[in-house]
C-alpha cells in the first residue's frame, strides 16, 4: 500500500488542497488516512480508483467492466488500471502540448484530442497517458510525412 502525502495527491489530481479536504468530507473522494500527528495520506489506489471512476463517467462505461479508452488507457473490471494516472489542468495541458487554451477546444471538438474528465463541480482534467498518447501520434504522424527533396550537387567553389 503506498501512501500519497497532501503534496503527491495535489499533483496527482490537480485539485487543491481546500477542495481534496472538502471532497472528502462531503464523500465525493477517497478519505485521508491520519498517519499521526497532523499528518494525513491518501492511499494511491484509492485515488487511482476515483480517477478510474471519473473516465468511466466521462466515457459512459458501466460499472465492473474492462475499458480501453480512445488514448490507449485500460481499466480493468475492479476499477484499476495498470498504470499511475494522474490528471492534469488545463495550463499544464497548454504547457505540454505547446498548444493555446483555445486550440485545445478546438481539438476536442474535432475529436482530435482526448477529451477532458470532469472532476468536481465545474472543474476538469486530463489524463496524463491519454495527453502523452496524443503527443506520441502527433510526432508519429510528423516523422512519416515526405520532406523536400534537395538536390544531390554541391554549390561551385568560387
Amino acid at each position: 500500500m503506498r501512501i500519497l502525502r497532501l503534496r503527491d495527491a495535489i499533483h496527482t489530481t490537480g485539485l487543491g488542497r481546500s477542495s481534496l479536504y472538502k471532497y472528502s468530507r462531503l464523500g465525493k473522494f477517497p478519505s485521508a488516512t491520519t498517519l499521526g500527528g497532523m499528518s494525513v495520506g491518501w492511499n494511491a489506489t484509492a485515488i487511482n480508483r476515483w480517477i478510474a471512476e471519473r473516465i468511466r463517467d466521462r466515457d459512459q462505461v458501466p460499472e465492473g467492466s474492462n475499458h480501453v479508452t480512445p488514448w490507449a488507457v485500460t481499466i480493468i473490471e475492479d476499477g484499476t488500471c495498470e498504470i499511475d494516472l494522474r490528471i492534469l489542468r488545463i495550463r499544464q495541458v497548454m504547457a505540454l502540448t505547446g498548444l493555446a487554451r483555445a486550440t485545445v477546444y478546438k481539438y476536442i471538438n474535432e475529436r482530435d484530442f482526448p477529451r477532458p474528465v470532469p472532476l468536481t463541480g465545474s472543474a476538469v482534467g486530463w489524463i496524463e497517458a491519454e495527453v502523452k498518447q496524443w503527443l506520441t501520434k502527433c510526432c508519429a504522424s510528423a516523422a512519416t510525412e515526405q520532406a523536400p527533396e534537395r538536390p544531390n550537387t554541391l554549390p561551385e567553389a568560387a
